[in-house]
């Protein structure tokens, strides 16, 4: 059986390595001059900057990813390393949350800070486990967050929680999925793990696993050839290839756009995926900060700005500044305005960072805006992680992995939940409909 992968980012050479153990040779298909999306790194300046992943959780001793990576022999192939004290650092509300890489510490240090709602934690993090268990059998939690969270009453309490939402969906949101929230937040809380070598590690692993895919790059899909609920052929390039299935990785907004049927039921269904909700997108600061950084920072305010160290370089910390950002923004300026307005956000925001925390001197080395995000990874309007992951969404959307037509599969960051533990998740519920043939 002959399967294309439509996107070479990080979802499609998983899937790639999936497959292979299953006995099959897919073809990826990638825009751009290299695999890898965002979840690639890249050099400036001679320092090495990553763009979409700076650590996971998962990733310890019989966690979801640690067995994935064992049970496809990358282990061996990367450098995983704890944080010192605390992964994260929460700045809310004039106060400081260390949060520690430990579920049981975590909750005990809540009930140290908000000894009114210890019966109330308990009974969270009851919940949490319960539904944190990774598996395609285990069945979902269609629950939102701020259901569960009915039983708290301090709302400080609430706002530091709904901190690990934002690996996921947005900002302090209490509409999220539960579901997905408990299987981040104790994945992250046991298992938060860097990377040496940020993504391109992981990138450059999965990829020099691969045997027998072939990997296409610079060769962009620009239509789909359809017949009533099957796809035919794909066209790129000047080529028209066909294949007996296709699993798209590509963002499913981006996805309809490349479409054309004549099918009612298949073009509702596009027209719905067209209007669920993005995350929002970021403007993104690539920086040496002078002083020392061992965990990442989180300073909340009307706006999350989010300062996130990758690694030391001649004394200092290379890092990557976030800060949530919309589209619009940018979207309709003409060079000379864009470029302005790109070095007055950046200025605007170093200013109020160095007034946040002492971190010394702050060496600009390159910026993004969500026009960059949008051309570098075909995703939708810049959205960071996405299709929002919000409960109402996650129930209604539609967006399984099985498509509307028979023999067209979606994955990637938008079907299941975003990171390297959505992709990975995402890809074995995909591959699990391709029967072994090895």
């Amino acid at each position: 059986m002959k399967v294309a992968i439509i996107g070479g980012g990080i979802s499609g050479l998983i899937c790639a390595l999936m497959l292979e153990k299953k006995g099959y040779s897919p073809t990826i298909f990638e825009k751009n001059s290299a695999v890898g999306g965002v979840f690639n790194s890249f050099f400036k300046k001679g320092i090495l900057f990553d763009i979409g992943f700076h650590y996971s959780g998962s990733l310890a001793k019989g966690q979801y990813l640690d067995t994935m990576f064992e049970y496809y022999n990358l282990k061996d192939k990367l450098k995983l390393s704890k944080y010192d004290f605390a992964f994260d650092s929460i700045y809310l509300d004039d106060k400081i949350f260390h949060i520690p890489n430990n579920s049981i510490a975590f909750k005990e240090m809540l009930k140290k800070y908000f000894p009114q709602e210890k019966i109330a934690i308990e009974k969270f993090f009851l919940e949490c486990l319960k539904s944190s268990i990774i598996s395609i059998d285990t069945p979902i939690d269609h629950r939102s967050l701020d259901k569960v969270m009915i039983d708290f009453k301090d709302i400080k309490l609430k706002k530091l929680l709904q901190h690990f939402t934002i690996f996921f969906s947005k900002q302090q949101h209490k509409q999220a999925s539960f579901d997905i929230y408990a299987k981040i937040m104790i994945s992250m809380l046991d298992g938060t793990r860097k990377i040496k070598g940020g993504g391109k590690a992981v990138v450059d692993a999965i990829k020099n696993s691969l045997k027998k895919s072939t990997i296409k790059t610079k060769s962009e899909i620009v239509e789909f050839i359809t017949e009533e609920k099957t796809i035919k052929a794909l066209k790129y390039n000047g080529k028209t290839e066909k294949y007996d299935s296709y699993i798209s990785t590509i963002h499913p907004k981006t996805l309809s756009q490349l479409i054309r049927s004549e099918n009612r039921n298949i073009n509702r269904y596009f027209q719905h995926i067209k209007s669920l909700e993005e995350t929002p997108s970021v403007f993104a600061i690539f920086c040496l900060i002078e002083k020392e950084i061992k965990n990442n920072l989180y300073f909340y305010d009307k706006k999350c700005l989010s300062v996130l160290p990758s690694r030391q370089h001649n004394g200092k910390t290379v890092a990557t500044i976030l800060i949530e950002c919309d589209y619009n923004t940018y979207a309709n300026l003409d060079k000379s305005a864009y470029k302005e307005k790109k070095a007055n956000e950046c200025a605007k925001y170093i200013k109020k960072l160095k007034k946040l925390a002492d971190f010394g001197n702050i060496e600009v080395i390159d910026i993004s805006t969500p026009l960059t995000k949008q051309r570098y990874s075909n995703g939708y309007n810049g959205s960071l992680y996405g299709i929002l992951c919000s409960n109402k969404q996650k129930i209604l959307s539609m967006l399984t992995p099985k498509s509307r037509f028979d023999n067209l599969y979606l994955a990637g960051e938008n079907i299941i939940a975003p990171g390297l533990l959505g992709c990975w998740f995402g890809a074995e519920i995909v591959t699990n409909y391709f029967k072994d043939i090895a």
